[in-house]
């Protein structure tokens, strides 16, 4: 039976599931590979318009509210909109809001082409407004300040990239992107007896903001085969980002990054094992990388059990690991396909405070692995994702480490 009461009584407990989540600030201008993960998705559509699609369609857009509560920030509320069929060439919309009554903010729109010049170009448009008057920060490296912040400051970023990708094979895509990249820093608004970031750290790089309009070359390698429900295959990006004074910057450096992960079934589908092991690294001279861009671990994206952005270093690697198991479909009307899977989850992790430090760690002797996980941080946890039909996943993960115990996050899409 499609629809009926049931239906919609699970789908209500799946909204109300999202909406315990609180705001988690995810306010950074670094790179995400946010767009990597577009052309990920592409790759599992059609090269072609009208070639025969990978499985059965189901619906391809979907909306869903975001609604929360933390005593950080305060009650908190927003909307997710994405459409993968918005015209007859498969043109994607995704538009994401969310708006906190201690006036933290989160605006982000994407436009993705997947099937220019007959699907051999595929083009994409980002555009992201964050702020954040009490961003926190926590010092520089492996550091034990944790769990309260060293001091906080008011983080303002203004983003806009294009992108324009080749793919000369189904599962590959070769991409160059460029764009506007501006973040200002101030002393925001203070709370208890933290203090100023700007006054405590005056000659930190960056402390003021600046622009970073980057330019990069990656490499896009994906051979899964579902959005919001992969349970095979690989994903591996490859990506060098340059910024240059020359080109309006007030910054100079070049960023290498490597990101690869593996998903395997147990058994049956049902049952799903995922291993991600990623890296970074930020070659530049002294004082010409912004603290707002440094490597970073801590948040939804790779340490489940810290604040995000806890550790900050000019370099990290990192490992996840991820038991996904299938529990529910039903069908709501004749509108989604809701699909809700349990995950577990381990990450683990560390950042290199600069360069220097990256090298001796690496130097290869008997004591070379010992070394380097001698300062790995460790968190794990559960969660929920929450699939409506072919167009979104929202993904609530509840972490924990030797810091916290227990850190709520709502987000979408997977985490690898």
């Amino acid at each position: 039976m499609r629809g009926g009461w049931g239906g919609r009584c699970r789908l209500a407990v799946t909204f109300a599931a999202v909406a315990v989540a609180g705001f988690v600030s995810a306010t950074s201008a670094r790179e995400n590979l946010d767009t990597e993960r577009a052309l990920a998705d592409v790759m599992m559509e059609p090269a072609e318009v009208g070639a025969p699609t990978f499985k059965p369609r189901d619906r391809d857009w979907a909306i869903l509210p975001q609604i929360g509560y933390s005593p950080e920030k305060g009650p908190n509320a927003g909307l997710k909109f994405v459409d993968r069929d918005l015209t007859a060439a498969r043109l994607t919309l995704d538009i994401d809001g969310i708006y906190a009554l201690k006036r933290q903010q989160k605006y982000e729109l994407a436009l993705v082409a997947p099937s220019l010049w007959k699907g051999r170009l595929i083009g994409i448009v980002q555009g992201q407004y964050l702020f954040d008057p009490t961003k926190e920060f926590f010092g520089i490296g492996n550091n034990e300040v944790g769990p309260d912040p060293i001091s906080t400051h008011e983080y303002q970023l203004v983003l806009g990239l294009v992108t324009l990708a080749a793919r000369p094979w189904p599962r590959i895509t070769f991409a160059l992107t460029g764009g506007f990249n501006d973040v200002n820093v101030k002393p925001g608004e203070l709370e208890d007896e933290t203090p100023a970031t700007t006054e405590v750290f005056p000659g930190l790089p960056g402390i003021h903001g600046g622009r970073t309009n980057p330019l990069a070359f990656s490499i896009v390698f994906n051979n899964r085969e579902d959005v919001t429900r992969p349970t095979r295959g690989w994903s591996f990006t490859a990506k060098i980002q340059h910024v240059h004074e020359e080109l309006g910057n007030d910054f100079q450096f070049t960023r290498y990054i490597l990101d690869a992960s593996y998903l395997r079934p147990l058994l049956t589908r049902r049952q799903v094992l995922g291993l991600r092991v990623a890296g970074e690294y930020i070659d530049a001279k002294k004082d010409e990388v912004p603290f707002y861009e440094f490597a970073a671990l801590g948040g939804s994206a790779d340490l489940r059990g810290y604040f995000h952005d806890r550790f900050l270093g000019t370099s990290r690697v990192m490992l996840n690991g991820e038991y996904r198991l299938k529990l529910f479909d039903f069908p709501f009307f004749d509108w989604w396909r809701v699909r809700i899977d349990g995950v577990a989850f381990g990450d683990m992790g560390r950042v290199f405070s600069d360069q220097s430090e990256f090298r001796d760690e690496f130097t290869v002797d008997g004591d070379l692995i010992p070394r380097v996980f001698r300062d790995f941080r460790y968190s794990y946890g559960g969660g929920a994702r929450f699939a409506l039909g072919d167009a979104i996943i929202a993904r609530l993960d509840v972490g924990f480490s030797d810091e916290e115990d227990g850190l709520v996050y709502l987000t979408f899409g997977h985490t690898f």
